[in-house]
């Protein structure tokens, strides 16, 4: 099943996204499904700092991001 990585930073108010502050693994059968497990994730226990959430899978490719603002 593929691996895909769930990163969250913290994005300054000119847009630089900083290194990622944590990295999570989830395991999903195609993208749709990784994105789905990332957005059911309880990012109370993620560093608060992170604002900004993305999604790769093995080789890189992004499939999903968010600004942590327009989830809470």
């Amino acid at each position: 099943m593929p691996v895909f990585v769930l990163r969250g930073a913290h994005r300054s108010a000119d847009g630089q996204i900083g290194p990622a502050l944590f990295e999570e693994t989830i395991t999903a059968a195609d993208p749709g499904e990784a994105i789905r497990l990332a957005n059911a994730q309880d990012l109370s226990t993620k560093d608060e700092r992170a604002n900004a959430l993305w999604l790769v899978d093995a080789q890189g490719v992004l499939h999903w991001s968010l600004r942590r603002a327009d989830r809470d």
